[in-house]
């Protein structure tokens, strides 16, 4: 690699060329500050070619020099000669070593060592690199720089998980990762939250042979989002019930139903009677708590009486 210190004029530099573009931050008000009292300490590298400058590393702080109105600085310019897979490694290099990459950024520099690397040699290329090289985790976050920028976001300011995350990378996804997203940042959804709505969508667009844009776009769902007395736990009880409704259209029926005749059997303590998952299913079943021997002794004298209770035959046939 060979290089040396230029002053190079700002409008010489291609700023929209991103191809070598790592870093997510866009914030440059404490580094142009930084810049103006201590001047540039780390001088950005460039590749010369015909049409200008591009950038290799030190993306703003190009732009926070161009913030402080300046229309030159001093570069370390590399020559064209190099082949692509040396700038790649420059790029990822002066940023993995200096500072902790996040998810995004980490996605990113697998994206751009991938093209020159079979993946079995993926981890190998990544250590030298200063990267994580577990090989799950680049096969599982390497797409995540492919998401809309938007939900590259979500993901960085904990909005929404890893794991949705990679569910959104998945093909059905592809045209509402990004309402998806923004509705999970309405809702402020955990991640057991997040992971029963897709489900729930997935589901219902499968049954109904329609697609989850088209669910999402429906006026139950967005009157719901959009109504401005409700606040957000209000409006997930609701998403959340009229989604369950629509993908088991007797549940809510069943669900009152059991409720009203477990109340019935009048179940003694230690005792619980608990239906299939969604009452889909046939299999019922008992759970017993006790810490005695006498305790166990009177929940299965109770047991006997209560395989008699015609209210118990009703709930295990289902016409409740």
């Amino acid at each position: 690699m060979i290089w040396k210190e230029e002053l190079v004029f700002l409008s010489s530099i291609l700023l929209e060329d991103d191809t070598f573009r790592i870093t997510t931050e866009e914030n440059i008000d404490t580094l142009a500050r930084s810049i103006n009292n201590n001047g540039l300490i780390n001088p950005p590298i460039l590749l010369i070619n015909n049409s200008g400058y591009s950038i290799i590393s030190g993306f703003r702080r190009i732009k926070a020099i161009q913030s402080l109105g300046k229309s030159d600085l001093v570069a370390r310019v590399l020559c064209k000669n190099d082949s692509s897979l040396e700038y790649v490694k420059i790029a990822i290099s002066d940023n993995s070593f200096q500072r902790q990459l996040n998810l995004i950024e980490i996605s990113k520099c697998y994206k751009m060592v991938s093209s020159y690397f079979e993946e079995k040699a993926l981890p190998e290329a990544a250590f030298s690199l200063g990267l994580p090289d577990n090989p799950v985790l680049i096969k599982k976050i390497i797409k995540l720089c492919d998401l809309p920028v938007i939900i590259q976001k979500y993901i960085l300011s904990d909005t929404l998980s890893l794991a949705m995350a990679l569910e959104l990378t998945k093909p059905e996804y592809n045209q509402t990762g990004t309402d998806i997203a923004i509705i999970f940042d309405k809702l402020k959804l955990s991640l057991n939250k997040q992971r029963e709505f897709l489900t729930l969508c997935y589901e219902i667009a499968v049954n109904e042979n329609i697609t989850i844009a088209d669910l999402l776009k429906e006026d139950n769902l967005s009157n719901i989002l959009n109504d401005k007395n409700i606040d957000r736990n209000q409006k997930t009880r609701l998403i959340r019930n009229h989604l369950k409704k629509r993908r088991f259209p007797t549940l809510i029926q069943f669900e009152t139903e059991f409720e009203n005749n477990l109340k019935k059997l009048n179940l003694i303590e230690g005792i619980k009677l608990i239906p299939p998952p969604n009452f889909e299913g046939s299999s019922f079943h008992i759970n017993m708590e006790f810490k005695k021997i006498t305790d166990l002794n009177e929940q299965t004298k109770y047991l006997n009486k209560l395989i008699e209770n015609p209210v118990l035959r009703k709930i295990l046939s289902k016409e409740i």
